[in-house]
């Protein structure tokens, strides 16, 4: 059979669609199909824009994240019902809603149903899948399935691991991959990086060091090969930084979530600021740049919380950061709350990308959330911290600063009038 994977695009302007990596997902499954016969092609929007007219196809893959989640339907719409399955973090979440636009929704990891899914050996209208126990059993990823997708020179995102033992407030990733950490053999991950065409690597598991022992064995068979590579930890990780910079990294994507103590209780983050702070040293003596990562709008922030999150960012010279607005994801402990509590204002999902306001703060507006993040974000993505950083020759966070002015002026630029806050 011809069957073609679909990423939908963001709505929104942000970094993701500027530095389109595509999702795992939907080219595993592809690569498994395709070892089974079918014909398969992967379209990522943000990578290339189709003509849906020009598509035929006996079945049509969507896999949609919650802010993918409206156009995914859009494009379900273009083509016969009983021709669309869906996927992905949000069809999981919420089956019976993209139940609406496709014959079929899988819940959870599909690619041990897969095959039989699309030959048509699984008849349920929803399918619940169980974790895959054995990671090494997925095929390493075929790339080349991705239509104007070139990975050379390109950072290539890789797993190695799903689940995360850990239960942030907010967090939707457990509600697809759960609790229960699963990892690849390090002899089954290097055999797949030797057969990539860039030693430039984003490992892209949501806690790289949930196992140390598994993540010490890794990076010490990683220390014999040259490869360079971005990965996610949590701060209070007590994995050998030095370790891990021998190995490779480069850069770290850190949930700090938050500089005030009370919100990370709230959070359920289980670290504290000193614990930030430390991190930060930590990283910065083995020479690992920090992405830090905020998400800012609980119960307990206020205007002065938002603004000094920009500034201790730029005190502890952390590298780059991103400020996520709380966002109250199906399925979540936070959704559950604000729910009960009759605190969220929309379900357009459009706005659901962690830059836009969705629900009714505690001590702000929600349009002063916004603003002041808006506000936050400026000040550290400054023009004059762009300079600064050039002056001293820190030409890749210089370039990353101006960059990420560039994506704020046109989001702003876009969103100026607030409409979706004006009548909240």
């Amino acid at each position: 059979m011809k069957i073609v994977f679909i990423e939908p695009r963001s709505k929104e302007t942000n970094v993701y669609s500027k530095l389109y990596m595509p999702l795992l997902g939907p080219v595993y499954l592809a690569t498994i199909l395709k070892k089974y016969g079918h014909k398969v092609d992967v379209i990522n929007e943000n990578i290339y824009q189709p003509d849906y007219k020009d598509i035929k196809a006996d079945i049509i893959c969507i896999s949609i994240l919650t802010p993918t989640a409206n156009r995914g339907y859009e494009i379900a719409k273009k083509f016969p019902k009983d021709k669309v399955i869906m996927g992905g973090v949000h069809a999981s979440l919420l089956p019976e809603e993209a139940l609406n636009f496709s014959r079929q929704v899988v819940v959870g990891e599909a690619e041990e149903v897969i095959v039989d899914l699309v030959e048509g050996r699984l008849k349920d209208e929803i399918i619940y899948t169980k974790p895959i126990e054995n990671l090494d059993k997925i095929p390493f990823a075929d790339f080349s399935l991705i239509k104007g997708y070139n990975p050379k020179n390109r950072i290539i995102p890789v797993l190695t691991s799903r689940g995360c033992p850990f239960n942030c407030s907010f967090c939707s990733v457990t509600k697809l991959f759960g609790h229960k950490y699963r990892f690849r053999s390090p002899e089954n991950v290097i055999k797949e990086l030797k057969g990539l065409p860039s030693n430039n690597l984003f490992f892209c598991d949501d806690n790289f060091s949930a196992s140390i022992p598994r993540a010490k064995d890794l990076l010490s068979k990683l220390i014999k090969e040259k490869y360079y590579f971005t990965t996610q930890l949590r701060c209070d990780t007590t994995l050998d930084l030095n370790l891990l910079s021998k190995a490779g990294c480069r850069n770290v994507c850190i949930g700090f979530e938050s500089i005030n103590s009370k919100t990370l209780e709230e959070y359920n983050k289980n670290q504290t600021v000193d614990d930030i702070i430390s991190a930060i040293e930590n990283f910065h003596k083995n020479k690992i740049r920090i992405h830090g990562m905020f998400v800012l709008g609980s119960d307990l922030d206020t205007k002065e919380t938002i603004l000094n999150t920009a500034s201790f960012a730029i005190k502890n010279k952390i590298d780059t950061i991103q400020l996520m607005i709380l966002t109250p994801f199906p399925g979540t402990k936070v959704y559950n709350i604000f729910k009960n509590e009759n605190r969220i204002f929309t379900l357009d999902w459009n706005l659901y990308d962690g830059q836009h306001v969705v629900f009714k703060p505690k001590l702000l507006s929600p349009k002063e959330l916004q603003i002041f993040v808006l506000k936050s974000y400026f000040k550290f993505y400054s023009v004059l911290n762009s300079f600064s950083l050039l002056l001293k020759l820190n030409l890749r966070n210089a370039f990353f600063r101006f960059m990420g002015y560039k994506i704020l002026k046109e989001w702003n630029a876009k969103n100026y009038r607030l409409d979706w806050l004006n009548n909240i």
